[in-house]
């Protein structure tokens, strides 16, 4: 006989410890941003420092918030992909499901915030400007119908 008790603390215990599967990029970060230079018409800079990426499985929400506050004039309560200006960083959610759900790749997602990489540091456009992002999104669903499988 099955110990009802016994065998709901072990569910509790397994899907306590276990994190979701994260999501991985099917292409390489410099495979991704020449693809969006390329749609761009724009040549790849080495003088241009390459951001890093963080992803949403390894910050905390503390960091992001502390990176992201000056930028957006608030704390986010949650981590999503984003470009930091300031420190040249993007974050990226690597939750699998996330991207499952809504008919996506995180290849997409960080073509999208390369997108604002290269009009702030390729272009020096202000990122405040509400139309760049629609160019992001116009990177991010291209890049989606041509690379995302």
């Amino acid at each position: 006989m099955i110990d009802l008790t016994k065998f709901l603390s072990t569910i509790v215990l397994t899907f306590s410890f276990t994190s979701p599967e994260p999501a991985k990029l099917q292409y390489n970060p410099e495979f991704i941003l020449q693809a969006v230079l390329d749609y761009k018409k724009l040549s790849f800079r080495p003088d241009v420092r390459l951001p890093e990426i963080k992803y949403e499985s390894q910050a905390t929400l503390k960091e992001f918030q502390d990176d992201l506050e000056p930028q957006w004039g608030f704390r986010p309560e949650v981590i999503t992909n984003a470009y930091v200006i300031k420190k040249n960083v993007i974050y990226l959610i690597d939750e699998k499901e996330y991207y499952e759900r809504h008919q996506r790749c995180i290849d997409d997602s960080l073509a999208h915030e390369l997108a604002h990489y290269i009009q702030s540091q390729y272009r020096g456009w202000d990122l405040n400007d509400d139309s760049l992002e629609w160019d992001a999104i116009d990177v991010q669903n291209w890049f989606r119908e041509n690379y995302c499988r």
